[in-house]
């Protein structure tokens, strides 16, 4: 590992890139004052050391305070990516490679940075994630009404809808565990590997009615060309609701992502599920998911993309029974400070297939909203923890002003770096 991290070095230094210190500042942004320049240097050349003697952690926490001042410095970046390599961070160091595509690089070099990425994607192994934090949880949404009027056999009467609006703090853990070992035959001319995962997604409150427990797991197979991953497999997921099982799901995924040496990527997801209800043969059916999108890095210090998503789900309960197309447009961007902010907005149309008889209105529904979660970078607690804050909002306008809302949320927690 140390020696692939000495040829990078010696192909990124034999192009004369300026050092560090010296690097011209991007247009709008302050020059950095020589003392803060030499102290940027020494912890640079620090973290360079820890690499070389394998210490991942401090050099992860070294660079990591250089890009808090300087977040345009794509030679740092490059050395982030290598450290979460290292410490066996792959997403975060495919996140940080992705980002420096888009930076002021010769052509070799993007060309062994996208060989990074695509060592990544056929990494062999175990590794494992986690996160944890403080959610609100209950009924989030505030409607229009709770008056609603339906029609029986043309006589409009109004009735009162008995919602729960009760809310507290709960929290939240989420992880994952994946292994994946190389295969030894070819697809399509591609090497091959055989994967394995579980996720869990668990909100614990303290009213038991709140609890809301998802757990998945995958197998299958992944193919890594130089420019193309793809992955195809089942996936099965159960989600429990205050104790009892909700929903439990089989189902087929393909996905894939196309790259390019400047940073841009096409990817997509299909997917086909089976659905049971344990407590109710209305929602048993089927779904089907549909995702493709296009996301491009900019700057050595960020990206934006955006994505359209179509959802079809075929159950015999009418408010369950609809298609859903979404789409979204959403960002990453490093900001002085250390600071990452992660915005996110969409816009979607459900329309439901079998409304009820009884209701005056059509049950449609428009909505738009976002998300906005901001991550620490340079602070760590604990074994390599790092704080961020997620803000939610979302408005829906239906046909029914009973079924028009608000809904907000937030979660604030820790989640691992190395």
């Amino acid at each position: 590992m140390l020696r692939l991290h000495c040829l990078f070095l010696t192909l990124f230094l034999s192009f004369q890139i300026p050092q560090i210190s010296q690097a011209a500042p991007t247009e709008g942004t302050p020059a950095i004052a020589a003392p803060e320049s030499a102290k940027i240097e020494t912890v640079f050349l620090s973290g360079l050391a820890d690499l070389e003697q394998g210490n991942a952690q401090s050099a992860i926490e070294k660079f990591s305070s250089i890009l808090a001042i300087d977040p345009n410095l794509v030679r740092v970046r490059l050395e982030l990516g290598f450290a979460y390599f290292i410490a066996r961070q792959w997403d975060r160091a495919r996140n940080e490679f992705y980002t420096a595509l888009s930076g002021d690089l010769p052509e070799p070099v993007r060309s062994k940075v996208l060989g990074l990425i695509r060592e990544i994607d056929a990494r062999r192994g175990f590794d494992w994630d986690l996160s944890l934090g403080l959610t609100d949880v209950g009924n989030q949404r505030d409607y229009d009404t709770d008056q609603i009027v339906l029609d029986f056999a043309g006589l409009n009467l109004p009735f009162r809808l008995n919602r729960e609006k009760s809310s507290e703090i709960g929290m939240r853990v989420t992880g994952a565990a994946n292994f994946r070992r190389p295969v030894n035959f070819k697809v399509f001319g591609a090497d091959a590997s055989a994967f394995a995962a579980f996720t869990f997604d668990i909100t614990e409150a303290r009213t038991s009615q709140y609890d809301d427990y998802v757990f998945g797991g995958r197998i299958g197979l992944r193919t890594v060309g130089p420019n193309t991953t793809a992955s195809f497999g089942p996936v099965v997921t159960s989600r429990l609701i205050g104790g009892n099982v909700y929903e439990n799901r089989v189902a087929l995924e393909a996905a894939f992502e196309r790259r390019s040496l400047q940073g841009g990527s096409i990817f997509g997801l299909l997917s086909g599920a089976k659905l049971h209800n344990p407590t109710s043969d209305l929602l048993d059916g089927y779904e089907t998911d549909a995702e493709i999108g296009f996301r491009r890095s900019f700057g050595g210090r960020g990206l934006i993309g955006i994505s359209v998503f179509f959802e079809d789900k075929s159950v015999d309960d009418t408010l369950e029974n609809f298609l859903r197309q979404r789409l979204t447009i959403f960002g990453r961007a490093d900001a002085r400070g250390g600071f990452t902010l992660r915005p996110s907005v969409y816009v979607e149309h459900k329309r439901f297939r079998t409304p009820s008889i009884l209701f005056t209105g059509d049950p449609d529904e428009t909505s738009w909203g976002g998300t906005f979660r901001i991550e620490k970078n340079d602070v760590f607690f604990g074994n390599g923890f790092s704080p961020f804050l997620l803000v939610t909002y979302q408005r829906t306008k239906s046909g029914i002003e009973a079924f028009s809302y608000t809904e907000t949320g937030f979660e604030l927690g820790l989640e691992r770096r190395f």
